[in-house]
């Protein structure tokens, strides 16, 4: 099997106030676990969710209690129920940027490493099985990593939201991520 990078978003953390803004990941996880303030979590076992659950294990904090609420809802759903509820929440920016017409969380926390969400293309290995579509495979790949394809992924978005919703990344190191 062969990988490769070809676009990256990030995920954010969202507040109801900007007072604490531009505070590291996991000082802000936990202020947050400290003070009790409500934080809804997806709660789906979605990558949103399982991404979060492996923050708060960064941040040495198991969270739970009456201020940890699980929606068991979509992103969108999970947004208007932190809205509704004075509370902070964790998104991926495109989802973020749909919803920032009817959502009051400006951004507390992002562009931590951490918070990097890394989309890759992957050659399956014809060994897997007879019905591994090689060739389509490799065309896909192909397709994904040109140059004129991350042009496409460079710029949507920008007529919407003012600004792209992934970033295309082909070709580039880990390190310059």
């Amino acid at each position: 099997m062969s990988g490769h990078a070809e676009t990256q978003s990030n995920v954010v953390i969202l507040s109801t106030t900007t007072s604490t803004q531009d505070s590291g990941l996991l000082d802000a996880l936990k202020r947050i676990a400290e003070s009790q303030s409500r934080f809804v979590s997806r709660g789906d076992k979605s990558g949103t969710h399982v991404l979060e659950q492996g923050l708060w294990k960064q941040a040495s904090i198991e969270p739970r209690g009456a201020w940890y609420i699980e929606s068991g809802q979509g992103m969108g759903q999970t947004l208007g129920i932190a809205n509704d509820r004075r509370a902070y929440t964790l998104t991926d920016r495109g989802t973020y940027l749909a919803f920032a017409k009817r959502v009051d969380l400006p951004i507390l926390v992002e562009k931590d490493r951490p918070l990097l969400n890394i989309y890759s293309v992957m050659e399956v290995n014809p060994a897997n099985g007879p019905r591994v579509n090689v060739a389509g495979g490799k065309s896909f790949a192909e397709f994904m990593l040109a140059p004129e394809t991350q042009a496409v992924i460079k710029a949507f978005g920008v007529d919407r939201y003012g600004q792209p919703l992934f970033v295309p990344v082909a070709g580039k190191k880990d390190e310059d991520l």
